[in-house]
C-alpha cells in the first residue's frame, strides 16, 4: 500500500463526493457530516461512475441503474432493478487520514 495525498478538504464540502485517478484506478471519495470516506470509484454492476451519481447520507446512488452502495463499508444496499442484468457486488473500501487540510488515501 502507497499512502497518496489526493486532495484539499475544502474541495469536498459536506454532502459531496468526487472521482479521482490514482495510477488508473479510480476512487470514489465523500464527505459526510465532515467524515471522508473512500471506495472503489466504478460500480461493480455496469461500471458507472459512482462519483456522477448521487450521495443521501452514507449512500451512494449509481448513475447508470439505480445500483446504491453504503460509502462506509462498500456493501451493496439495493439492486438493478432490471431483470437479467446482473448483480452488483459490493464494493471495496480505502483508509483515508486527514491532516493540515489535505486528504490522504492508503491505496
Amino acid at each position: 500500500m502507497t499512502i497518496v495525498e489526493i486532495t484539499k478538504t475544502s474541495e469536498i464540502p459536506p454532502g459531496t463526493m468526487m472521482g479521482i485517478d490514482v495510477k488508473g484506478t479510480y476512487y470514489l471519495i465523500a464527505n459526510v457530516a465532515d467524515e471522508y470516506f473512500a471506495m472503489d470509484g466504478i460500480c461493480s454492476h455496469l461500471a458507472g461512475q459512482l462519483w456522477k451519481g448521487t450521495l443521501t447520507d452514507y449512500i451512494v446512488k449509481c448513475p447508470k441503474h439505480s445500483s446504491r452502495f453504503d460509502v462506509r463499508t462498500g456493501e451493496v444496499v439495493s439492486q438493478v432493478k432490471i431483470p437479467l442484468i446482473g448483480k452488483a457486488k459490493p464494493l471495496r473500501t480505502y483508509v483515508l487520514s486527514v491532516k493540515d487540510g489535505a486528504i490522504f488515501l492508503d491505496a
